[in-house]
């Protein structure tokens, strides 16, 4: 044994007579002589502190697996599995909502011929936080033997990498946290067909070879013999609704690719050397979704919400040379135009892929895909009433899942006689975003008026009386000027942590 061991081990056997600010064990994230109750010979062990927050729930789920565990704290969530057996009726008992993860205590097994040990334990007394009441734990990964540290990293390495891997059907999601500057695990959903996402067929055949001819060791040679940075970015601009999310998920499930998904507007703590280790961090296999970018600033490089992110630290991570190789970026936005022409110029994004409003193809497809078994020619005889009653105006594909969502029940004969309903939601849309508008105008003629009339005499100090009267009632500001209005449509919604975190929810969703 080390002499510094020895001296740890000294230190920490003493009895605790010692004040209550000096605690026993400072030098190490365990008490021995505690562990020494359990048979466990810590002067035999290395030991690793587990501190990443996403580790720490990986090696506790695997360790609740084992059989002879004893000492567990429930956790309260839902299952897709758990629905789906509701709703089918193949499960009449209680359903898989409570689940049972590891608690305080000490648990030993093997990994690859060595002894393994992990300690979960409560230090410190409880103490108020402005959370509330909370206590501090940790947990420790000690392995007994010769080849100790290797043994750990192997089992540390295994547990990242099962998390990080995506089965045949399915997909795994990742959020980027920015308070412990992790990617956490969200949800894990079943893969898609990319068959199913109803797209014209030159815009899919466009995508799918791009990619399928990027990911080929021929390619990744040619990168790297002439020094091009190894990844390939896209820009999903167009109408809203027309299936931008719907194909991520399908290129995800096609290509076995986690996602990981990106929102800066969401926490004023994202700054620019967040969003760089987000990126550099990414699961390796991974599409990184930065949602909305025409939220993040305007053409003039002028950021549209409150962000602590620049235009420049943007195009820095973009383009960051410490990012790994392979990695898929999708830029989403409904208005390519509002983009500056530094953010999406070649090199930055490879490749731009249009979203438009349904085309004749796509409404046949779509009602042939949700009335497989209607007789020929159906889809074009529903084709040609939608086209007919809509006469100049569009529908969006997401406007007509909404329509074949509402009449499921009706037969296809049905379904064409009731095609006015799609023109009915479309007025109905239509109608509030007029209501939304105005409601606007309304707003902006306030603030003016109060900026200008400083009062209710509608008189300006600055810029003379408002039309309209005294009560500056006639839509323009002092002056003559007419009151624009800006309505920033694709504004990212706010964060939905407003409070504190908990600190067992990546815990919970590590639980099968």
């Amino acid at each position: 044994m080390s002499d510094t061991s020895a001296c740890i081990l000294d230190n920490l056997a003493e009895p605790t007579a010692k004040s209550a600010t000096s605690a026993p064990y400072e030098t190490c994230p365990f008490d021995a002589a505690d562990l020494a109750k359990h048979g466990i010979d810590v002067s035999k062990c290395v030991w690793t502190e587990i501190l990443p927050k996403n580790l720490r729930g990986l090696l506790l789920t695997h360790v609740s697996s084992l059989k002879s565990n004893k000492s567990f704290v429930p956790t309260i969530h839902n299952t897709e599995a758990s629905l789906a057996q509701q709703l089918l009726g193949e499960d009449e008992g209680p359903t898989s909502r409570v689940h049972l993860r590891v608690g305080l205590g000490v648990y030993s097994f093997e990994w690859e011929g060595s002894q393994m040990h992990v300690v979960h334990q409560r230090r410190g007394p409880i103490v108020g936080t402005s959370c509330g009441p909370a206590a501090w734990d940790n947990v420790v990964l000690l392995c007994e033997g010769q080849g100790g540290k290797e043994a750990t990293n192997s089992l540390l390495n295994v547990l990242i990498s099962e998390e990080e891997k995506t089965k045949g059907s399915e997909f795994t999601i990742f959020r980027w946290n920015v308070k412990y500057g992790y990617w956490n695990r969200v949800a894990r959903k079943t893969a898609r067909s990319l068959d199913s996402v109803v797209l014209p067929s030159e815009t899919k055949d466009k995508l799918v070879n791009d990619l399928d001819n990027f990911l080929t060791p021929a390619t990744y040679k040619f990168y790297v013999e002439h020094g091009i940075p190894y990844k390939r970015s896209f820009l999903f601009y167009g109408e809203p609704g027309a299936g931008k999310t719907s194909l991520i998920q399908a290129l995800a499930g096609k290509y076995r690719r986690n996602l990981c998904i990106m929102q800066p507007t969401s926490d004023p703590k994202f700054t620019d050397d967040a969003l760089a280790d987000a990126i550099k961090d990414a699961p390796p296999r991974s599409i990184i979704v930065l949602e909305d970018v025409d939220a993040l600033f305007d053409k003039q490089r002028q950021a549209n919400t409150k962000l602590s992110i620049t235009f420049s630290g943007l195009l820095n991570a973009l383009d960051g040379i410490a990012n790994p190789d392979g990695q898929l970026f999708i830029l989403t936005t409904n208005f390519r135009d509002n983009l500056d022409a530094a953010l999406i110029r070649n090199g930055r994004v490879d490749l731009h892929v249009q979203f438009t409003h349904a085309s004749s193809d796509q409404v046949k497809t779509l009602f042939a895909q949700f009335y497989p078994s209607a007789p020929e020619g159906k889809a074009d005889e529903f084709e040609g009433a939608v086209s007919k009653l809509l006469g100049d105006r569009k529908v969006n594909m997401a406007g007509l899942q909404h329509f074949f969502v509402t009449h499921r029940m009706c037969t296809p004969e049905e379904a064409i006689a009731g095609v006015q309903s799609i023109l009915d939601d479309l007025n109905e849309k239509q109608g509030e975003k007029a209501r939304t508008e105005e409601e606007g105008k309304e707003g902006k003629g306030k603030d003016a008026k109060g900026k200008d009339g400083k009062g209710t005499d509608g008189k300006g100090k600055k810029g003379g009386k408002a039309k309209g009267g005294k009560g500056g009632s006639g839509g323009k500001a002092a002056g003559g000027g007419t009151v624009n209005v800006f309505i920033n449509t694709g504004a990212a919604a706010p964060a939905e942590d407003g409070g504190c975190e908990d600190e067992d929810d990546d815990e919970d969703d590590e639980e099968e």
